[in-house]
């Protein structure tokens, strides 16, 4: 039976080797999780990517999310990457979006199996991001001192654009993953085509940490994704 340990700050989960051979688990493979239910997972391997679709999928994570159409990803990618975008999408890598605000021209989205190859290449014991984040996915810091502070160790994920921070009008400082806004800002746009919603509603149908939806908002708002109509009530852009 699978079970979890603590090791340092960090939560590892022991697979069974019966387990682990069934997937065909190795050293260094990627995993996702998916919840199917508020107390149950489903476990899955990720394929591998080769270095030409990291390639593209790195591009494509460098356009804003809203900016990421058929036109402009042409612009963005050789006719070569186009090939390899075409394939990422056939297996699932990525995905063509085209409901709510996006239905007309429609955007691609990497999909959050996938996204783990981005969000943290080298996901070793004590990296930074996970010893400052600890198991959260987010910080929220109440004074620019603290701010400066927390984004100063994170300097290198900032500059990569791994981690990403905004000062929202309650002039907090908020910070989070990349990873987050990807995985987690889909979802908050999914949940506001249904209409305005308050950042505790949005974070029930997201099914997700409250204080983990409030940092994604205020980055898609800052962005141009999302407005606040009404202080804690957003609605798309």
């Amino acid at each position: 039976m699978p079970r979890v340990e603590q090791r340092g700050r960090e939560l590892w989960i022991l697979i069974p080797e019966d387990v682990a051979k069934a997937l065909d688990l190795n050293d260094g493979d990627a995993l996702s999780f998916e919840m199917l239910d508020t107390q149950l997972a489903g476990l899955k391997k990720a394929h591998a990517v080769s270095d030409d679709e990291m390639a593209v999928l790195r591009k494509i994570n460098e356009v804003r999310f809203a900016e990421r159409t058929k036109d402009r990803l042409r612009t963005v990618l050789s006719e070569g990457e186009q090939k390899i975008l075409g394939r990422l999408v056939k297996r699932g890598a990525v995905q063509f979006y085209q409901e709510g605000k996006y239905k007309d021209e429609g955007v691609y989205s990497i999909t959050k199996d996938y996204y783990s190859f981005l969000a943290v290449p080298e996901k070793k014991p004590g990296n930074i991001v996970h010893s400052v984040f600890g198991q959260k996915k987010y910080l929220v810091a109440d004074d620019m001192e603290r701010a400066k502070e927390l984004l100063t160790q994170l300097e290198e994920e900032v500059k990569n654009g791994d981690v990403v921070s905004v000062r929202g009008f309650d002039k907090k400082v908020y910070i989070t993953t990349r990873e987050a806004v990807e995985t987690v800002g889909s979802k908050v746009v999914a949940s506001l085509e249904k209409g305005d919603l308050s950042v505790a509603a949005i974070a029930k149908a997201c099914n997700e940490d409250e204080g983990l939806v409030r940092a994604v908002l205020e980055i898609l708002r800052e962005s141009g994704d999302l407005i606040e109509k009404r202080r804690g009530v957003y609605a798309l852009a």
